[in-house]
């Protein structure tokens, strides 16, 4: 029974890390909000291999103020290339958003942005976050639960879950402002 188990945890480890290959892979996600009512918006991302997604917006989008209210939000991730008859893949992805203000953090979160989303390094970087020449904000989703659906890897309607804990602290920290090295907008 120990090698039945040591197998599923090391085919578990292996199919993450499919998962993370896959999100590395792709370019925009679908973030769902919800303050009084739901909204939908379609942002580019870059993740780390923590499973952190990152993106950018203004403070003033309906999504950004959604989440200002309620931190809680649900996305989805898939190839908008698919045609009805592939083999489908994609995440639908469940966690605890918050902007990032930390300088430090900053300065790698846009430098990753930037090297899955070339182009705009000369708009989108800290010294114009920090003089104003950009409204944009860059925002973090810990994920909780991501739903890896993969029907090369599961079959038909296959799907694997992974779920995500975090400390409390670390749960209270995302809930609240960060504090080490605040940028002030």
């Amino acid at each position: 029974m120990f090698a039945i188990i040591t197998a599923t945890k090391l085919s578990m480890q292996k199919n993450k890390q499919l998962l993370l290959n896959y999100l590395k892979s792709q370019h925009t996600l679908y973030l769902a909000t919800y303050d009084s009512r739901p909204w939908t918006s379609t942002v580019f991302y870059a993740v780390d291999n923590d499973f952190t997604l990152y993106f950018i917006s203004e403070p003033t989008t309906r999504h950004s103020e959604a989440i200002q209210k309620n931190k809680f939000v649900s996305c989805a991730i898939a190839d908008s290339n698919q045609v009805v008859t592939d083999k489908k893949v994609g995440a639908q992805i469940e966690g605890i958003t918050s902007e990032v203000k930390n300088k430090n953090k900053l300065k790698i979160i846009i430098s990753m942005w930037h090297k899955k989303n070339p182009g705009f390094e000369d708009i989108i970087n800290l010294p114009n976050m920090i003089e104003k020449i950009i409204k944009g904000r860059f925002y973090q989703i810990k994920p909780t639960l991501i739903k890896f659906f993969n029907e090369k890897l599961y079959g038909d309607e296959g799907f694997e879950i992974f779920k995500f804990q975090y400390s409390l602290s670390h749960c209270k920290d995302l809930l609240a402002t960060e504090a080490v090295d605040i940028m002030v907008w």
